[in-house]
């Protein structure tokens, strides 16, 4: 069974931050993806996603971190990931996300 993914968002001028905890999976991302795309809007100049608490990503976490990323260019707003934890950095990493999104780790 797949522990739930928590989301938790704080606005500031034209700079939104979101936090991910728990782990991005197949069924964790059909949830949270249109309420991801939905935030990457106009008048959004930076949208950040804190992954510290972020326990298990796979490669349909990856891949909605890319969509995000391609939704955001598009309308202008920057994605940045930052604090991503060890494991989920290396699955990022071999899957080439950091070749498209930039990302701290933690």
């Amino acid at each position: 069974m797949t522990t739930p993914i928590s989301v938790t968002m704080q606005p500031w001028d034209k700079v939104l931050a979101i936090a991910l905890a728990g782990e991005l999976d197949i069924e964790t991302v059909r949830r949270i993806e249109p309420a991801l795309m939905g935030l990457a809007a106009d008048g959004i100049r930076d949208l950040i996603v804190d992954l510290d608490q972020l326990t298990f990503c796979d490669s349909a976490g990856a891949a909605l971190f890319v969509r995000l990323h391609w939704r955001c260019a598009g309308v202008g707003t920057r994605l940045r990931l930052c604090r991503v934890p060890r494991l989920p950095a290396r699955v990022l990493s071999t899957l080439g996300v950091d070749r498209t999104i930039s990302f701290s780790s933690s």
